[in-house]
């Protein structure tokens, strides 16, 4: 049989990719998928109005899907949680356009996870090799990949990338049986002032409700809308996501969504949201 030539193409939207297909690159990965990537283009957070242009590349194999990476167009830096406005200042005051630039990414999501979405280093290698020609072809000031594995960080610079530096803290469980355990690896004064700050909590009459999956209904989706959209005003930004968003997220992805929703007297008054795969939880 004739050897098999993979084809390389870029498209503006997933509409035309079966959700199946997708999903079964992106290996489990909730932020990945193809119902969190499609809510946010659907919505309007993530498009090319907000600066947020989609720019995939799909790698097939005898016209099935085989590889994927997802990538942006993008003509600010707002949403990437990676800070490189000393960048395009320097090519500012030097008289040179740093935006449009290309951004490999999960937009407004600062979770580490796969970028090159292929099963072997050669179709990872060939969607490398397709992103810097499409960043020459575009004439875009740099090509960008943000919270990538540490192995495709070593791909990519062993191809002409540069690497960036950055942290980042994770919690990790050793396997506690009770939050009381949990305080037994602190000092006794970090253990005493914990305890206080929970008790002060209680003693205010505040009580928690944790909500899983399709427990969560739409009056807790605009109530966490709510929160979100305070918490940004209180630090004098502007939110990326809407209530839209949560709500189709909640209905076609459910089963990765928990929410705590902190209540005085039955009133709610504060929420947080939490995403979870196989084996981490993210706030």
């Amino acid at each position: 049989m004739p050897e098999t030539i993979p084809q390389i193409d870029v498209v503006d939207t997933l509409a035309g990719i079966p959700a199946s297909d997708w999903n079964r690159i992106a290996g489990g990965d909730p932020f990945l998928s193809h119902e969190f990537l499609t809510a946010l283009h659907d919505t309007g957070c993530a498009s090319s109005k907000a600066g947020w242009t989609p720019q995939f590349l799909l790698l097939r194999s005898n016209g099935t899907l085989a590889g994927a990476m997802p990538l942006y167009l993008k003509t600010h830096s707002y949403g990437e949680y990676v800070f490189d406005w000393a960048w395009a200042d320097a090519y500012h005051r030097h008289g040179v356009a740093y935006y449009p630039k290309l951004v490999a990414a999960i937009p407004f999501t600062p979770v580490w996870g796969r970028r090159l979405l292929a099963e072997t280093d050669d179709e990872r290698d060939l969607l490398i090799e397709a992103a810097l020609e499409l960043a020459r072809q575009l004439r875009v000031s740099s090509l960008h990949c943000l919270f990538a594995t540490p192995e495709e960080t070593q791909r990519m610079v062993a191809r002409g990338m540069m690497p960036r530096t950055t942290v980042q803290f994770h919690w990790a469980n050793r396997g506690y049986g009770s939050f009381e355990e949990f305080l037994s690896d602190f000092s006794h004064d970090k253990r005493k002032k914990v305890r206080q700050e929970r008790r002060k909590v209680t003693d205010a009459g505040v009580r928690f409700k944790w909500l899983e999956g399709g427990d969560i209904g739409e009056r807790d989706w605009a109530f966490f809308n709510r929160c979100y959209r305070q918490t940004y005003r209180e630090h004098h930004s502007t939110p990326y996501l809407n209530l839209e968003f949560f709500q189709r997220v909640g209905r076609t992805m459910p089963r990765h969504f928990i929410m705590i929703v902190a209540e005085r007297d039955g009133t709610p008054i504060a929420a947080s949201l939490n995403v979870r795969d196989s084996n981490r939880l993210c706030g």
